[in-house]
């Protein structure tokens, strides 16, 4: 009887690392692929490997942190303004499933402050003053969750960056920022292999330029 239960024990365990290690291995080639990706199409088959991951794995939240991710890139690609709010519902749909289930995940707060500044760029006039108070609050949520988060302190300096002079932005203002998310960068470890981990080598570029 006993050594019947231990199979049974044995068995069970087996499965669930051969599950964990599938979900894994979909997980890390679907971010190489998302990295990989230049065009709205690459960008759309990758979100939709995300969801179909999602599907199946109800309980996390990194397959929707990516299908948001992959829907925010689209926007940058697409030119119609209209297209580009319903690709940032799609993102902010995802991130919506992705809180429900992490709900105090720094990661998942910088990437709402992330997709706040593509809704700016569609009518900069009309959703400047609305859409900077938002990020701001996410961002500041981001911080007191997890300090560390260099994507936090990276989206800062790009906004001060590109933020008039009059209005507290500009390179200068920017340097210092670029400079913590560097640190930041340098000390970071993600939890696992398919956590977060993007962003610096886009603030080193961004850095060595604002420094020129």
């Amino acid at each position: 009887m006993k050594k019947s239960v231990f199979i049974l024990v044995m068995l069970l365990i087996s499965g669930v690392s051969f599950a964990n290690d599938a979900y894994q291995s979909a997980m890390k080639k679907a971010i190489d692929k998302l990295f990989n990706s230049q065009t709205i199409q690459e960008y759309m088959d990758v979100a939709n490997q995300f969801e179909r991951i999602s599907t199946m794995e109800k309980k996390e939240w990194l397959p929707l942190y990516y299908a948001s991710f992959s829907y925010i890139m689209i926007s940058f690609k697409e030119t119609d303004n209209a297209k580009k709010d319903q690709y940032l519902d799609q993102a902010q749909k995802y991130l919506d499933q992705a809180m429900s289930i992490q709900p105090n995940e720094s990661e998942l707060f910088m990437l709402q402050g992330f997709l706040y500044p593509s809704r700016i760029n569609i009518d900069p006039i009309n959703r400047g003053m609305t859409y900077m108070g938002k990020m701001n609050v996410a961002l500041e949520k981001a911080l007191e969750l997890n300090p560390d988060n260099p994507r936090v302190y990276y989206l800062r300096a790009t906004m001060t960056a590109n933020m008039p002079e009059a209005y507290g932005g500009g390179a200068a203002k920017a340097l210092p920022l670029y400079q913590k998310a560097a640190e930041k960068f340098e000390l970071f470890k993600p939890k696992s292999e398919i956590h977060p981990n993007w962003g610096k080598d886009i603030n080193a570029n961004d850095l060595q330029k604002i420094q020129k």
